[in-house]
């Protein structure tokens, strides 16, 4: 029987090529998919590139996923980026009449035109977070959905209003009853919600757990965790809790601090400390010494490590006390299944999606109550075998989840055209 051919939507990958800050939950996500789509041989698969692209990205794409083809969303990229390079020159020159010939009668045409130009109809698009361009045709088409946060937390995305937002373009895109597409969505409370909130049908959504990458283990060499420790200013001589996050309201990072905090001091705790990854720290200060007046004197007690490479995170997984992820709301929640990974006991929310990647392998906690943390902070602080045990309970928790699992129900879904 002849495969299926599958257009894969690989832009997300295109635009973040090098590793850093600029990758996203969204960008790992969308690597493992493919990767495991690739490896299955279950579709003959091309990858779309909307933006602009160049050796660089097809480097990268063989490099990683082997000689796969690539359909430009617009054939003329290397031209576009040409001009766009030349267009940043006159800027800078200020040759403004020179910039406007060149946007009226080459750069807007040649946009134009590789808006309009065909791509070949497949079986199947498959799409880890944008609507379809208008341009790609298949009979069969697919989104992935990652959360309704948006749509239920507006007052943080201001941007919804602004028409530009991918996410606006999505729900728009889900509004219009597209009849060929049919969605995935990355945990039942997602799946959820957007049945509630957009009234969606519940055949048309199939639930696909995420999975941690295979790059998280339980580290056990105590020199490489001391190294990664020295390197992001961790003090030696101090137990640590950690917690990684971007600095959104949602993420509930004040609190988490705030607490602990007054754990400490409840407690006369001098050998701990808590380190954030990922926050903005001159933002987050500002806000954490409104809510505390006494900080200074506890300022030391709570360590910056910023940006975290990827290659880091098991050692600062593993030699952490304890981790903390307490949102108001999360799509998924990877943070806590790749510190289950690294055998690190858990703290997080009971909410949202978060039980369904815990399960029974994590103290769970209302997400806005200083009590219930400032009790699961002494609960792990006091009882080693008890964290010990959940530490246990989540590394036999984490091996449920796997991108080959994922991408396994994916093609189950497809094939069966549920």
């Amino acid at each position: 029987m002849k495969k299926k051919n599958l257009l894969f939507d690989a832009s997300v990958i295109a635009e973040n090529l090098h590793s850093g800050r600029g990758r996203s939950g969204i960008y790992f996500t969308t690597y493992n998919i493919l990767k495991n789509l690739i490896k299955s041989d279950a579709f003959d698969i091309s990858l779309y590139c909307s933006t602009e692209t160049d050796e660089n990205f097809v480097n990268f794409v063989h490099d990683n996923f082997g000689e796969i083809p690539i359909c430009l969303g617009n054939k003329y990229s290397k031209l576009l980026k040409k001009l766009s390079v030349l267009d940043g020159e006159l800027r800078t020159k200020k040759h403004n009449i020179l910039k406007l010939l060149l946007n009226v009668f080459l750069r807007k045409p040649v946009k134009f035109i590789g808006k309009v130009s065909k791509l070949p109809k497949f079986d199947i698009a498959f799409s880890t977070f944008r609507s379809f361009d208008k341009k790609i045709k298949a009979k069969h088409k697919y989104i992935l959905l990652y959360d309704a946060i948006p749509l239920l937390f507006p007052e943080y995305y201001p941007e919804m209003n602004t028409g530009k937002y991918w996410y606006t373009h999505l729900i728009n895109y889900i509004k219009s009853k597209n009849t060929e597409c049919k969605y995935f969505s990355i945990s039942e409370s997602t799946k959820i919600d957007f049945i509630k909130l957009l009234d969606m049908s519940q055949g048309d959504i199939m639930v696909i757990p995420l999975a941690a990458s295979d790059n998280f283990y339980p580290e056990t060499d105590a020199k490489k965790i001391a190294k990664i420790r020295k390197k992001y200013n961790v003090p030696t001589n101090k137990k640590y809790v950690f917690s990684l996050c971007t600095l959104e309201p949602r993420k509930n990072l004040i609190r988490a601090v705030k607490t602990f905090i007054e754990f400490i001091k409840k407690n006369k705790i001098d050998d701990m400390v808590f380190v954030l990854g990922g926050a903005h720290w001159d933002e987050f200060i500002g806000k954490l010494e409104s809510e505390i007046k006494d900080l200074g004197k506890y300022k030391d007690k709570i360590i910056r490590a910023g940006y975290i490479d990827d290659e880091d995170l098991s050692a600062l997984y593993s030699g952490a006390e304890w981790f903390v992820y307490t949102s108001q709301y999360e799509g998924f929640g990877l943070p806590p299944l790749e510190a289950m990974k690294c055998g690190c006991p858990v703290i997080t929310s009971n909410n949202s999606s978060l039980p369904e990647v815990v399960g029974d392998a994590a103290i769970m906690i209302d997400w806005d109550s200083d009590e219930q943390h400032i009790s699961a902070y002494e609960k792990y602080y006091t009882d080693k075998k008890y964290r010990q045990k959940m530490a246990d309970a989540g590394l036999k928790r984490s091996k449920e989840f796997s991108w080959k699992n994922t991408a396994d129900i994916i093609i189950d879904g497809i094939n069966k055209g549920f």
